[in-house]
């Protein structure tokens, strides 16, 4: 992908004074003295429009700390932070990128969520400020998470927060049974068949939203045939051919355990908040979500008080004679990237250094207690026990694969959530759950090769689902 040769120009030229300044790796946001090119040198005021999701606290206070110490250390740039709900802004990023007037700086999910913007020309690679000084920039990116962000060898943007899902278990429940957490799949279903009772689900799962459910098909799907695999019939431009038998397995595996009659009554019905509530009062042993309700389980979140420190996690289960990496997590790293169409590069490269230096990660840990995918920026000072705990396991991983929803193109991806919930329902085969995938994924990519590689389309195409 071709970028244009101003913005490569301009990004040159910023890394050249960057240099020239001498700016410490960990603190690129010092030497504001420094004129960028065309821009403060004039004694203009540079304004950046960034849009976020962020839009709840803690996280939107611990941002407009972050974007208040930018403003202190360099007064000729402004940066104007609008917050959106999280599913109200798939739609209108959408339509701004598609529109040809998109902000300067935008919050992105990794995987094919990106992937569609840069096939688009919509995102500026950021590779000549990341190698910049030695690669310091570059070197502050925690462990592999700038993969998920580099297409054709080319990186756009930074990965900020590592997000995975775990099972969540209640101590009390497992201890009463003389339970240990399992390791196996054999292990996890003699445990679901032990936990099981007239009063206790051995799983809560809210299913309503629909991804909830897939995410165990994709995680099975990965200790089965390894990300490779899944990586390549993925990929909305690839050959879609989905001719592992081990795609029709996982999903029997998934069926088998609703009609092993190990969640909670209706999944379908019952929604995220309503599974949560079973989990918090033991009327479920296990809850499989994401590290996003850390800070609901901790004293003082949403749980009752009785239930703090009365939970556990553990990686999903392994599978017996499975291709892919067994001791994988599961997870993305959402981040942000710089629009192409930007008038102010330098300036926006600028803050996401800011945004990504060791004092912004570490102040947001502390707000947050979050992990934030800059090394050192999570801290004995800053964190607590599971956020160091969770590190720790992030850090040590093989691999971390994101879910099978953010590598697929959105309309596929509904299309296999659509599935998984027709599972529930008993309404649907496995086969056909991959046949439907599969003819979903053909008219999505004869559409693609039309449209150039890449669509803003806001509405999910017609004729996607089971």
């Amino acid at each position: 992908m071709r970028r244009p040769a101003a913005l490569a120009i301009a990004i040159s030229l910023a890394t050249a004074l960057i240099l020239l300044a001498g700016c410490p790796s960990d603190t690129p946001e010092e030497g504001t003295d420094l004129p960028m090119p065309g821009e403060m040198a004039a004694g203009e005021t540079v304004e950046l429009q960034m849009w976020t999701i962020w839009n709840t606290e803690p996280r939107k206070s611990a941002l407009d700390e972050i974007v208040a110490s930018f403003h202190e250390a360099n007064p000729g740039i402004r940066i104007v932070v609008t917050p959106i709900e999280p599913d109200t802004y798939k739609t209108r990023i959408r339509v701004a990128v598609g529109s040809g007037e998109p902000p300067d700086v935008y919050f992105v999910w990794s995987g094919e969520w990106l992937h569609n913007f840069v096939r688009g020309d919509n995102v500026l690679a950021i590779d000549d400020a990341l190698d910049a000084d030695g690669g310091a920039w570059r070197d502050r990116v925690m462990g592999d998470a700038l993969k998920w962000y580099t297409f054709d060898e080319k990186t756009y943007g930074i990965p900020f927060l590592r997000q995975c899902t775990f099972f969540f278990y209640n101590k009390a429940l497992f201890a009463e049974k003389n339970l240990q957490p399992p390791a196996t799949w054999d292990q996890f279903l003699a445990a679901c068949d032990t936990l099981k009772s007239d009063d206790v689900a051995p799983i809560a799962l809210g299913n309503s939203v629909k991804w909830p459910a897939h995410h165990y098909v994709s995680c099975l799907w990965q200790r089965m045939m390894g990300q490779d695999q899944l990586i390549a019939d993925f990929d909305p431009m690839g050959p879609g051919a989905y001719d592992d038998p081990d795609y029709v397995r996982g999903l029997e595996m998934f069926k088998a355990l609703v009609d092993r009659g190990v969640f909670n009554r209706a999944p379908n019905g019952t929604t995220r908040e309503n599974a949560a509530a079973l989990f918090y009062t033991g009327k479920a042993a296990m809850y499989y979500t994401g590290t996003w309700d850390l800070n609901n389980f901790r004293e003082g979140g949403e749980a009752p008080p009785e239930f703090a420190g009365n939970w556990d996690w553990f990686n999903f289960p392994a599978v017996a004679d499975g291709e892919g990496e067994q001791e994988a997590l599961h997870g993305g790293a959402d981040g942000y990237v710089i629009s192409s169409k930007t008038a102010h590069p330098e300036a926006a490269i600028r803050f996401l250094q800011h945004l990504n230096s060791v004092e912004s990660a570490q102040l947001f840990v502390e707000r947050c207690k979050e992990l934030v995918l800059v090394e050192g920026s999570v801290t004995e000072e800053n964190a607590d026990e599971y956020l160091l705990r969770y590190a720790e396991q992030v850090s040590a991983a093989p691999t971390i694969v994101p879910w099978a929803d953010t590598l697929m193109e959105r309309s596929v991806a509904e299309t296999l959530m659509d599935g998984c919930q027709a599972l529930i329902d008993g309404s649907i085969t496995p086969e056909q759950v991959m046949a439907n995938v599969r003819k979903r994924q053909a008219e999505v990519k004869a559409r693609l090769e039309k449209l150039g590689g890449s669509s803003m389309e806001v509405e999910t195409p017609v004729n996607e689902a089971a």
